[in-house]
């Protein structure tokens, strides 16, 4: 009797536990599950009452009444009736959490000022641990651009003769010493440029005989790290990373994630370590990898035959997907940049900039590819079912991927559709043709955050005001019937703006968190709460061929569900700005809580 009694009160404690919340809940991985609260589908913006979960899948959608037998089940009751909305798992629909942000942390003088960098932290890493040096973070107006100051030199003169690179913290500006460069090929013993690389510039310093200054742009930046430099991180270092980014990716509300530039730093070495992570089961997100290929893949003479480069480089993706895409990891997909950014004047757009002094052949932007080449790129890729995610800023950089998108015969049958990310201005005629050709489009309205004020001056500064009105179009996207997915661009550590509460506060309000009481960027493509659940969730999975598994609460998918501790449907009616002031309370994946841990 004294055991049976002893048994019983067992039981009436585990019933306690699992009927505790907030203290109680990381002790519900793995369960069977009957999920009560107000819930945002994203099936037809229904929203329902409960949920069931079995075996990592959702078993049963609905009302409690329905819910109830799986109670007598013994599944496990998760009550968030007094939290704010469930929402299934969102989706970075382009980011750099893991190929760039995750490793950048793990090097030194991360985010250092370039001051601090030349006087103690290379100095000190060549005397502890001397070897390549390369950093990642500065800020732009650390370092000026022109050709004033011979950074080559000053960083020659740390280093001990080892090739040194530090990146700024967006990645398309760097500065470098004379080993990095003569390395690279792009000078001679002297420190005179031999040549620039398609793409970017190898700037020089202003009166002197063509020698190299050592501040680098855009493809110039990657092509000296790819050829002067190895893998940044060892093998304990690269897992750190991933693990990290994975970690930063749940506790902010996302259970899949695209990473934008997977071989940044090396050649696509973070699947090894993500795959490992799969293996043991701690890879808790979907994660797709882009392989770019550079215009300096190609190289000159522009147009012809695509060259033996490229084709290996194709053939490097087919291979990294043959190898890693299985499980929770895809790893065949190719990106591509046609232009730069309209913001700092070189995206490609067809109204002339209008910021003073610019050059006759700047003043519409960066032209980097020829139409024919992004032609057999795509067909290729497509052609062994491989999806290209292009950076498109301008008008007509978007025209010459469409095209090319247009003319691919193997579109149709891909399983992931070709896209655009962050489209800041298109065409009409152009957004029409994505809606009719099935291109996906991952946007960026959440580039808005900041102060509008200063930001409206200062475009109003450099180009024509209609090219910034007409900027970020995403509810014209939506309502064209494309597949609009919302992303960052941002690193994982980058900012609170990271966060899904605030993705939906910026693309619902047009405003940053600490700039409320200005006027809206954009107001005219601003979005509901509920198309932008919709780019988050659903649309999300379909960037990553993913929907008929994931992004809604549905019978049969993946139990992925996100609880927000506010009701951001209600406060859209009451007060939009709240919408900043909610937090991700839980982030389950396949019926595992994995925040908090």
């Amino acid at each position: 009797m004294r055991k049976i009694l002893f048994l019983s009160l067992l039981a009436i404690a585990a019933v306690t536990l699992v009927g505790c919340k907030d203290k109680c809940e990381p002790q519900l991985k793995g369960r069977n599950l009957v999920v009560y609260g107000k819930i945002f589908t994203a099936e037809n913006n229904a929203i329902v009452d409960a949920f069931a979960v079995e075996n990592g899948k959702f078993v049963y959608v609905g009302d409690i009444a329905g819910a109830k037998k799986y109670e007598k089940r013994g599944f496990t009751i998760v009550d968030y009736s007094d939290k704010g909305l469930v929402i299934p798992g969102c989706t970075e629909g382009h980011g750099h959490f893991v190929g760039i942000d995750a490793i950048a942390r793990m090097l030194p003088g991360f985010r250092e000022p370039y001051k601090n960098l030349i006087s103690s932290v290379i100095p000190q890493k060549m005397k502890d641990n001397p070897g390549p040096f390369i950093s990642f973070g500065w800020n732009t107006p650390d370092v000026e651009k022109i050709g004033t100051n011979d950074y080559a030199t000053e960083i020659e003169n740390v280093s001990n003769g080892h090739p040194a690179i530090m990146m700024d913290s967006g990645g398309h500006s760097a500065v470098c010493n004379r080993t990095a460069l003569k390395n690279a090929g792009l000078i001679d013993e002297d420190g005179h440029k031999i040549k620039d690389v398609r793409g970017g510039e190898v700037i020089t310093i202003q009166g002197s005989d063509n020698i190299a200054s050592g501040f680098l742009t855009d493809e110039a930046v990657m092509y000296v790290l790819e050829q002067s430099f190895g893998a940044p991180l060892d093998n304990a270092g690269y897992l750190q990373a991933c693990q990290y980014a994975v970690k930063e990716l749940n506790k902010r509300g996302f259970t899949s994630y695209m990473d934008a530039y997977i071989n940044a730093f090396d050649d696509a070495l973070t699947y090894q370590y993500l795959a490992q992570m799969d293996k043991a089961g701690t890879l808790t997100a979907n994660v797709m990898g882009y392989y770019t290929i550079r215009s300096y893949d190609w190289g000159l003479p522009k147009g012809g035959t695509m060259p033996q480069r490229v084709i290996d480089k194709l053939a490097r993706v087919q291979e990294l997907s043959n190898q890693y895409t299985k499980g929770h990891l895809q790893a065949n997909g190719v990106k591509l940049f046609a232009d730069g950014v309209v913001e700092t004047y070189t995206g490609w757009i067809s109204e002339e900039y209008t910021k003073p002094g610019l050059p006759e052949d700047k003043k519409h932007g960066n032209i980097i590819w020829e139409q024919s080449e992004v032609n057999a790129i795509v067909a290729q890729a497509n052609a062994k079912g491989m999806p290209v995610h292009v950076h498109t800023f301008g008008d007509l950089a978007c025209n010459q991927i469409i095209n090319a998108f247009c003319a691919s015969p193997s579109t149709s049958s891909l399983k992931i559709r070709n896209s655009l990310a962050h489209v800041r201005n298109i065409s009409d005629a152009d957004i029409t043709r994505c809606g009719q050709n099935n291109i996906g489009i991952a946007s960026n309205l959440i580039w808005h955050a900041g102060d509008p004020d200063s930001i409206r001056e200062y475009l109003y500064s450099i180009m024509p005001k209609q090219v910034y009105e007409d900027g970020y179009p995403m509810k014209k996207l939506l309502n064209a019937g494309i597949m609009v997915s919302s992303s960052t661009d941002a690193p994982c550590g980058e900012s609170i703006l990271g966060t899904v509460p605030n993705i939906i506060g910026v693309t619902v309000t047009g405003l940053a968190p600490d700039c409320l009481d200005a006027k809206p960027l954009g107001p005219n493509d601003l979005l509901t709460v509920s198309e932008a659940l919709q780019c988050l969730t659903i649309n999300g999975a379909a960037s990553l061929g993913l929907e008929s598994e994931r992004g809604s609460i549905k019978v049969g998918k993946y139990a992925d569900f996100v609880v927000l501790d506010q009701d951001i449907l209600t406060l859209e009616k009451t007060d939009k700005k709240a919408i900043f002031n909610t937090h991700v309370s839980n982030t389950w994946f396949e019926g595992k809580q994995v925040y908090p841990l």
